[in-house]
């Protein structure tokens, strides 16, 4: 599985923080021979701009039939969560209409500012689509355990992990991803990953990805991408 794509799953866009369209991130990534494109935007978080509840069915809508202008980049409709109990309600997000989406991005998951797993299971239950952990500092966050146990940790909520390419997610100059190689390598026929460049306010950004590439092809996961 996703051996052969070239995906971007995590894109900001007007319809939150970003800065561009949809229409010109999705342009971009068919020019630049993307297979698949993933528009994430935030969904009811006081932490930035992003979509209220009755925003998100128009919001799929118009992604949905952006398909029909850009051909040769799949268009997927995703958003990303807060996690923060403080920012977010996560017992009011609009889950019949979530599960319409392609997938969706959890932030801040095991950390002190967001939840773990095993409160947010309730939701991940409730939702039909693939979900994912963004921008993850695996070994901080879940570091205690082996890789083996985290990898079997992490699978047995179905999540995926995505590797994610902007500055803010570094630590020690290091990339979250690159810290935690060892546990990533443990995710091989396990744990699926994705790959996000959290596209705000560069559009080159949208093809930023020969890192995260030579990454999934050194730890063996080009095969457990999630598309």
């Amino acid at each position: 599985m996703g051996a052969d794509s070239l995906i971007n799953l995590h894109t900001h866009t007007k319809f939150s923080d970003g800065d561009y369209t949809p229409e010109q991130i999705a342009l971009t990534a068919e020019s630049n021979n993307l297979t698949h494109i993933g528009i994430s935007d935030h969904l009811m978080t006081r932490k930035c701009n992003s979509l209220f509840a009755a925003e998100l069915q128009p919001y799929i809508d118009r992604l949905r039939a952006m398909q029909v202008d850009y051909p040769r980049v799949q268009i997927l409709a995703g958003v990303e969560v807060d996690t923060n109990p403080k920012r977010c309600d996560l017992s009011k997000l609009p889950i019949d209409v979530m599960n319409q989406l392609d997938y969706v991005l959890f932030e801040y998951v095991e950390t002190e500012e967001g939840t773990s797993l095993d409160d947010l299971e309730p939701i991940l239950s409730s939702l039909d689509v693939p979900c994912g952990l963004a921008h993850n500092d695996i070994e901080k966050n879940f570091g205690p355990w082996p890789p083996d146990s985290v990898a079997d940790h992490i699978a047995s909520y179905g999540v995926f992990v995505e590797i994610n390419t902007a500055w803010p997610y570094k630590r020690d100059g290091r990339y979250f991803w690159e810290c935690a190689e060892r546990y990533y390598r443990e995710f091989h026929n396990k744990v699926l990953v994705s790959v996000g460049t959290d596209v705000h306010h560069s559009l080159p950004e949208v093809y930023n990805l020969s890192k995260a590439y030579v990454f999934l092809s050194r730890t063996n996961l080009l095969g457990d991408l999630v598309i």
